[in-house]
């Protein structure tokens, strides 16, 4: 099945409590190259778990769509995170889509699920 780990995502150029609020933490399997494996989907939220009014739990869907669910508008609903299509590397940058708008967001932290 490969192994479980937890990514955070940062806004690329973006510093300080900016970045946090705004930052992406999602848990999904990668296999021992280090790229996102599955058919299933992946959890995570965005924003700063120490401020509950920027958090935004979801859904990725083996497509890359985020579904926030209740959180969200329908817009919102429609975002994509090419995540899936890249090595978790450090430094590594993520396209994050809403609408018509398009960020990038850079791999800030891997880290291993495993216990132990």
């Amino acid at each position: 099945m490969g192994e479980m780990v937890r990514v955070t995502l940062l806004p690329k150029d973006a510093d300080g409590d900016a970045a946090a609020d705004r930052q992406i933490v999602i848990d999904m399997a990668v296999d021992a190259a280090g790229s996102a494996i599955g058919p299933f989907p992946a959890f995570g939220r965005i924003g700063d778990f120490r401020k509950p009014e920027t958090l935004y739990p979801f859904t990725l869907m083996m497509d890359g769509r985020i579904d926030t669910g209740a959180y969200a508008g329908d817009e919102a609903r429609q975002g994509k995170l090419a995540i899936r299509s890249t090595p978790m590397t450090i430094g590594a940058e993520v396209a994050h889509g809403t609408g018509d708008r398009t960020e990038t967001f850079v791999i800030a932290t891997v880290t291993s699920l495993a216990a132990g």
